[in-house]
């Protein structure tokens, strides 16, 4: 089985590409994170994520993750793989959440800044709690 990697276009806000090697793959599509429907007064904060969301009984529950696996690469937001910790923190600026999306002004190479997202898949809010499907 192929790992999937999904990345950003750098300079947009508006592209996300699903990349296998050469050729994209359908199957290995990620879920698309779903706690945005239900949480309110979401940020990011280095590498975590957190909002208030609500359970099942109405009440609203204040709950963080970790987003791991993000890095920038070239003033570009790039997963690196399962299990890492995200360092794209320390070279991005201006970071915030926008739906199931972390976007950040983030530092190249040639010391210049671009305008970066990517999207956060698979973040559910489970009874007020943010956890992976």
């Amino acid at each position: 089985m192929r790992a999937c990697r999904l990345f950003a276009i750098r300079g947009s806000f508006l592209g996300l590409v699903l990349a296998v090697g050469a050729t994209a793959d359908i199957a290995c599509a990620q879920r698309a994170s779903t706690y945005q429907l239900s949480c309110t007064e979401v940020a990011v904060v280095g590498s975590t994520l957190s909002a208030n969301c609500r359970r099942i009984d109405g009440s609203s529950n204040r709950t963080s993750i970790l987003i791991p696996s993000i890095e920038n690469i070239d003033g570009a937001l790039r997963f690196t793989g399962a299990g890492e910790p995200s360092t794209f923190q320390n070279s991005c600026v201006e970071a915030g959440v926008a739906g199931s999306r972390i976007f950040a002004r983030c530092r190249r190479i040639d010391g210049s800044f671009d305008r970066t997202t990517i999207l956060i898949p698979g973040i559910e809010n489970a009874d007020g709690v943010l956890r992976y499907r």
